[in-house]
């Protein structure tokens, strides 16, 4: 039985085709991935932006707007977006903008902050934020004016308003003088970080990255591929599809014996092919695989039954070509999102949409293993997607016997 279980090693691994598949092909795509992706994290990052910041009656007049700015533009604000150029007036900002010097400019136009950016950085991550915080601004701002033109008892419970400072911008008989109270509660804030803090929260076990899900599917076409080692043993032990398995069943060792041979050789032809894929991605292309890897492993050890068992079934079908899984296995991961943000979008609709057609996904299933280990804070999705993958093993592997013993010769 160990006998058979060498020789069937060596001869999967000595098989050019499918060392290329199950690792080659897989090794040639992680590599084209880390040069298409060397950078896609940073693009999502906001940098400093030469900006104009014109100066004039209208931006002293805007209440609170100054702390503001200083707050992204300062060199020690923790997220700066601005790398400021002060103006007089907007239009010697906006001769700057045509010439160059920067990529846009900030003005006061009607009482409200107005942002104009040139054709050159409307794209970048930083507008996008820049934009934001000016609409909080905004926002801020007319929250406060509702403050002051109804009740403030919550806000002084809140201690947004202090009630001395109330008392010392109201007169008798008036109502309270809104822009300056306003100013003087805004520039208060802004001073006081013990009352105002931004904070960056993380939802996930792990901080996100976008590249992940192209290598997590990549380990999943992988054993996808792998079903071509279970396969080709499966044909090797039946006497109708090879002079190989003709031998085989004229020997004397029982069946089952060989069949628990093949069966644990292409498990481990699979899992080795997975796990120096796991490694190359995890030491040579970078892949942050979180803090449970050991977990990992126990993910490409469940695929890989999963693939082995599929295999089976395939290599009892006469009319089956490795051809045809590896068309079975590009169609798949589609649904895995390999193939790019338009093949995420269809898989993220199809998992919101149609969950149970993204559970009967064996590939989607062993990319759903790695993520659940890297960005769940619990075990429980992990644990799934692991009893999934070992029902579907189960089920692949009662079929694969169930055909294998109704197979019959009328001579050999």
């Amino acid at each position: 039985m160990l006998t058979t279980f060498k020789y069937q090693v060596i001869g999967m691994l000595r098989d050019k085709v499918l060392m290329v598949w199950s690792l080659g092909f897989i090794i040639v795509l992680s590599l084209i991935f880390m040069a298409m992706f060397s950078n896609l994290q940073d693009s999502y990052e906001p940098s400093a932006q030469p900006f104009g910041i014109v100066q004039d009656d209208a931006y002293d007049a805007a209440p609170g707007f100054d702390a503001c700015i200083r707050g992204i533009s300062d060199e020690d604000a923790e997220t700066r977006l601005v790398e400021p150029t002060f103006f007089a007036n907007a239009d010697d900002a906006r001769t700057a903008a045509k010439n160059g010097d920067i990529v846009g400019y900030i003005d006061v136009e009607d009482d409200t902050p107005t942002l104009h950016v040139t054709a050159e950085g409307n794209d970048s991550v930083t507008i996008m934020v820049l934009r934001s915080v000016l609409d909080a601004y905004v926002e801020t701002r007319a929250q406060y004016r509702a403050i002051l033109s109804g009740d403030m008892t919550w806000a002084i419970e809140q201690g947004i308003i202090n009630p001395t400072t109330l008392a010392s911008f109201t007169q008798t008989g008036s109502d309270v003088d809104a822009d300056a109270f306003m100013s003087s509660v805004i520039d208060g804030l802004a001073s006081r970080q013990d009352r105002i803090a931004i904070e960056k929260a993380q939802v996930t076990h792990q901080e996100v990255d976008a590249s992940v899900r192209y290598y997590f599917s990549l380990l999943a076409f992988a054993c996808g591929m792998g079903m071509t080692f279970s396969m080709i043993a499966i044909r090797n032990l039946c006497a109708n599809t090879s002079a190989l398995g003709a031998r085989q069943t004229m020997a004397g060792m029982p069946r089952w014996k060989m069949l628990v041979s093949c069966l644990a050789a292409s498990w481990a032809c699979i899992m080795g092919c997975l796990l120096a894929a796991f490694l190359f991605l995890k030491f040579f292309v970078g892949v942050d695989f979180g803090s449970r890897q050991v977990l990992c492993i126990v993910v490409l050890g469940v695929s890989s039954l999963m693939s082995c068992a599929a295999g089976a079934v395939f290599g009892t079908i006469r009319t089956m070509t490795t051809g045809m899984i590896s068309g079975i296995t590009c169609l798949l991961s589609l649904f895995t999102g390999l193939y790019g943000t338009a093949a995420q979008k269809l898989a993220d609709f199809v998992e919101a949409t149609v969950p149970v057609l993204s559970w009967a996904n064996p590939l989607w299933e062993s990319t759903h293993g790695f993520f659940s280990l890297l960005y769940y804070d619990t075990l429980g999705p992990f644990a799934q997607n692991c009893a999934a993958m070992l029902g579907m093993a189960a089920i692949f592997m009662i079929i694969a016997l169930a055909r294998m013993r109704r197979m019959s010769y009328e001579h050999l």
